[in-house]
C-alpha cells in the first residue's frame, strides 16, 4: 500500500473512534435543526426519531461536501421518507450541468455500509431520474425537479451517485459490480455516470472546517524595509503604529492565534508602553522591542519605486502576531485614547512567511522571540498542538469554550474551563496525590516539562473533552460542598477544609468511579451527585487521621503542602473513607457553636495580596454576584457584553482591577459600586465587600485568597 493510501486509511478508521462518532452525531443534529423536512418522524420515540434524522443530515453533509453548498441548501435537497425510491438526496451543482445522487447509511458504532440491495435501489432511481419520472417521487424532490430536467436534456450532463457512509466507506466486491454495472450501461453514449463515496473522515474535516475561521489578512506599510529570502522569505522594517492598530480594530485576539498568550490587559510593561504612544510618540521606536508577524502568503505593492528608501506595502494572509501582542494591543489602545498623537509612532516589524515544509520552524520563531514581558513556563503550552486540539474538542462535543493561552479571558463557568482550571482537576483526578499537593503549592508547577514533570502526565496522553469537563465539575462540585461543610467546623477543622480542598478532592476523585468519565453516553450527574456524601466522609477522616498521624497542634500549612504526609494521609483516608456510613467523631472544639458563629477579623484584602505578592500582574478576574437581589438586579446588564465582568489583577494596593471594559484601575468595591449605577440599580446597597465579589478562578474570591494568607501568616506567628 502507497504510503499516502495508508494515511488516508488511518484517518478513516480515526473518524469512526467513539469520540469522533459522538463529535459527528452532535455536529449534525445542530447544524440541520430546522433545516430538514422531519414531519414524518415526529411520531417516533427520541432514539427512532434522531437515527433517522441523522441519516438525513448525513445525506446533508454529503451534497455539500460534493457541492460546496451551505447548509440549508443542502437541507432543501434532502428527499429520504415514503416514495424516495432509493435516493435520500438530490442536488443539481449551481452554475454546471451536474446532478448529484446520494444514498446514506448512517451508523452509531461508525460502521456504516452500502450492501448490494441498497445499491439496486440506487440504481432503480437512477433509472426513474433518467427516465424524467419524477411524479414517482415525494413532493420533496418538486422544487428541484426543473433544474434536474434541464441537466438531464444537457449534452454536458454528468450524474454521480454519492454513497455516504458512517464508516470507513470501503465497499464490498459484489456492491461495487451493481455500481460497475450501472455505471458501463449509462455511459454508453460517453463517461456521464460515476460513483463516489462519502465517509465519515470527509464529515469530521468539513464539520471541522466549518469551526475554522477565515485567515487573517492585513496589509502592512512599511518603510526603511530591508528583504532576505534565505532561510525564509521576511521583511523588517518601520511600520506607522496607526497602522498596526488598524490590525486590531479589525481582528482584536485572532491576531495572536500562534503566539504564547493574548494581550495581557495593563501590566507595567503595557502601561508603559501606553504612556510612550501617548506622550512621548516619536521616542516609542527607540523604547519598543518590536512586532514579529508570521505570515502563509505575502504579496508586494510599490506605492512608488522598488527601492528600500520608498515604502512597500505587504498584503499578507494567514497571519499571526508571534511577538509584540502587547505593542499592537497598546497601539489600539492609545489610538483610541488620542489618534493625533499616535501618528507620530513607529514600530519596528518583522514578517516571515511560514514554510509548511518547515513546521517546527515557526513555532522555534515564536519561543525564541518572546522577550519584552516575563515568560512564564505556562506560556509555552500555547505552541503544544494538544491544546489546540483539546480545544477543538471541546467545540465540537461539548459546545463549550476551552481556553489555553495567558490573557484569555475565562469563560463563564457554565460555558467551559480553562487550561488551568483544567491542569488542576486534572492533578487531582490523578491516583498520586502528588499532583494535587504541586497544584496546591503553586499552580506554575503543573506545567513543568520532564521526566518527572507534572504537564505531560496531565496531558501527555490527550485527555478528552469529557474527561477534563467532568473532572472540572467535580473539582466544583466539592468545592461548594466544602463551602457547606464549612459552616459546621470552626478552628482548625474548618482550616483544613480551605487548605486542604485540592487533597479532598483528589480523594474524592479517588472514591468515584472514574471508569465511564471519558464516555459520551455515560450519565455523570448521577456521579456528581455523590459528591457532596463523599466530600462529608473525606474532609471527617482527613480531620481526624491529621490530628492523630501529626498531633492536634501540627502546622496545617506545612502538611498539606508536604507529598509524603499528604500521601500518607491519603492512604488513611481512603482505607476509612470507603465504609459508607462510618465518620469519626470529631472533638467537640471543632464543631461550630452559637457563639463561634461571630466572624472573625477580617484582613484588609487588598494591601494583604500585593504586600504577599500572590497574585501576578495580568491575572483575570471575573466578578460573581453574591445574593439574589444583586443577582436580578445585574445579569440583563452583564449578559449584554461579557467584558462588563472582567477586570484585570494589577499589584496596587488601591487600585488593583483594571476593568476591561474601560481599562482603567479601581479598587474592587468601586468597581462594584459603578457596575450597579452603570447597571441602573436604584435599590443598590450604599456599602459592599467589594473583595468578595471578584474571583480569580470562579470560586476562590479575593477575600477567600486574604484570609488564608493571613491565618497561615497568623499560625506562623
Amino acid at each position: 500500500m502507497a504510503l499516502g493510501a495508508g494515511l488516508e486509511e488511518t484517518q478513516r478508521r480515526a473518524a469512526t473512534a467513539p469520540i469522533h462518532i459522538h463529535q459527528i452525531r452532535t455536529a449534525l443534529l445542530q447544524q440541520y435543526k430546522g433545516l430538514i423536512y422531519d414531519e414524518d418522524l415526529k411520531g417516533y420515540d427520541q432514539h427512532g426519531y434522531e437515527q433517522r434524522f441523522l441519516s438525513r443530515a448525513l445525506t446533508a453533509a454529503a451534497v455539500r461536501e460534493v457541492t460546496g453548498c451551505d447548509h440549508k441548501s443542502a437541507g432543501v435537497s434532502v428527499i429520504d421518507g415514503e416514495d424516495d425510491q432509493g435516493i435520500d438526496g438530490v442536488a443539481v451543482t449551481e452554475g454546471t450541468q451536474e446532478v448529484w445522487l446520494v444514498q446514506a447509511k448512517w451508523s452509531d458504532d461508525g460502521k456504516g455500509k452500502l450492501d448490494t440491495n441498497g445499491a439496486h435501489k440506487l440504481v432503480a432511481g437512477l433509472r426513474l431520474v433518467e427516465q424524467r419520472s419524477f411524479d414517482r417521487f415525494n413532493d420533496r424532490l418538486e422544487p428541484i425537479a426543473a433544474r434536474v430536467n434541464a441537466a438531464m436534456h444537457d449534452a454536458r450532463l454528468k450524474v454521480t451517485l454519492v454513497i455516504a457512509v458512517m464508516g470507513v466507506g470501503t465497499l464490498s466486491k459484489e456492491t461495487t459490480n451493481v455500481l460497475e454495472d450501472a455505471r458501463k450501461e449509462f455511459n454508453g453514449l460517453g463517461p456521464v455516470l460515476e460513483y463516489r463515496v462519502v465517509h465519515a473522515a470527509d464529515i469530521l474535516r468539513q464539520i471541522r472546517e466549518d469551526l475554522t475561521p477565515e485567515p487573517v489578512r492585513v496589509t502592512v506599510q512599511m518603510t526603511n524595509w530591508l528583504r532576505r529570502h534565505i532561510p525564509l522569505t521576511a521583511y523588517q522594517g518601520t511600520v506607522p503604529a496607526s497602522n498596526v492598530a488598524q490590525w486590531y480594530k479589525a481582528y482584536e485576539s485572532r491576531l495572536y492565534e500562534q503566539n504564547l498568550r493574548q494581550s495581557l490587559g495593563t501590566t507595567p510593561v503595557n502601561s508603559g508602553m501606553l504612556s510612550t504612544l501617548e506622550n512621548e510618540p516619536e521616542n516609542f521606536w527607540l523604547f519598543n522591542n518590536g512586532v514579529t508577524v508570521l505570515c502563509d502568503q505575502l504579496e508586494e505593492e510599490w506605492p512608488g519605486r522598488r527601492r528600500p528608501d520608498e515604502p512597500v506595502h505587504l498584503h499578507i494572509s494567514g497571519v499571526s502576531v508571534v511577538n509584540g501582542a502587547q505593542t499592537v494591543a497598546a497601539a489600539h489602545r492609545a489610538m483610541e485614547a488620542s489618534p493625533e498623537a499616535v501618528e507620530d509612532a513607529e514600530v519596528t516589524v518583522k514578517v516571515i512567511v511560514v514554510d509548511k515544509n518547515v513546521p517546527d520552524l515557526a513555532q522555534r520563531i515564536t519561543q525564541t522571540t518572546n522577550t519584552q514581558n516575563h515568560v512564564e513556563e505556562r506560556d509555552f503550552i500555547a505552541l503544544d498542538e494538544v491544546q489546540a486540539m483539546i480545544r477543538e474538542d471541546f467545540m465540537l462535543s461539548l459546545q463549550k469554550s476551552y481556553v489555553f493561552k495567558r490573557g484569555e479571558p475565562d469563560p463563564a463557568p457554565d460555558e467551559g474551563c480553562s487550561v488551568v482550571h483544567a491542569a488542576i482537576a486534572l492533578a487531582c483526578a490523578h491516583r498520586n496525590s502528588e499532583l494535587a499537593v504541586r497544584a496546591k503549592r503553586d499552580t506554575d508547577l503543573l506545567w513543568e516539562r520532564g521526566s518527572r514533570g507534572a504537564y505531560p502526565r496531565l496531558f501527555g496522553e490527550r485527555p478528552s473533552s469529557f474527561q477534563i469537563w467532568r473532572s472540572v465539575l467535580v473539582h466544583r462540585a466539592v468545592g461548594t460542598a466544602l463551602n457547606e461543610e464549612r459552616q459546621r467546623f470552626q478552628k482548625r477543622a474548618a482550616d483544613v477544609s480551605q487548605r486542604g480542598d485540592l487533597l479532598i478532592t483528589h480523594l474524592v476523585f479517588q472514591l468515584l468511579d472514574q471508569d465511564h468519565i471519558d464516555d459520551p453516553e455515560f450519565d455523570w450527574d448521577a456521579a456528581l451527585q455523590e459528591v457532596p456524601a463523599l466530600t462529608n466522609r473525606v474532609l471527617s477522616w482527613l480531620i481526624h487521621h491529621i490530628d492523630t498521624e501529626y498531633g492536634s497542634t501540627s502546622f496545617l500549612s506545612g502538611t498539606l503542602t508536604d507529598a509524603g504526609r499528604c500521601k500518607r494521609l491519603a492512604e488513611l483516608v481512603l482505607r476509612d473513607a470507603q465504609r459508607e456510613g462510618v465518620i469519626p467523631d470529631l472533638p467537640t472544639i471543632y464543631k461550630a457553636t452559637k457563639k463561634s458563629k461571630r466572624k472573625p477579623r477580617r484582613p484588609n484584602a487588598v494591601p494583604t495580596l500585593v504586600d504577599n505578592g500572590s497574585i501576578k500582574n495580568g491575572t483575570p478576574v471575573r466578578l460573581r454576584l453574591w445574593n439574589k437581589p444583586e443577582i436580578d438586579a445585574l445579569t440583563p446588564w452583564l449578559s449584554a457584553d461579557s467584558r462588563r465582568g472582567e477586570a484585570t489583577w494589577v499589584n496596587d494596593r488601591t487600585r488593583c482591577l483594571v476593568w476591561a471594559v474601560d481599562g482603567k484601575a479601581y479598587s474592587p468595591t468601586r468597581l462594584v459600586l459603578n457596575l450597579y449605577e452603570l447597571a441602573g440599580w436604584q435599590e443598590a446597597p450604599v456599602a459592599v465587600q467589594g473583595p468578595a465579589r471578584w474571583t480569580l478562578d470562579g470560586s476562590v474570591t479575593l477575600s477567600d485568597l486574604a484570609r488564608t494568607l493571613h491565618d497561615e501568616q497568623t499560625e506562623r506567628e
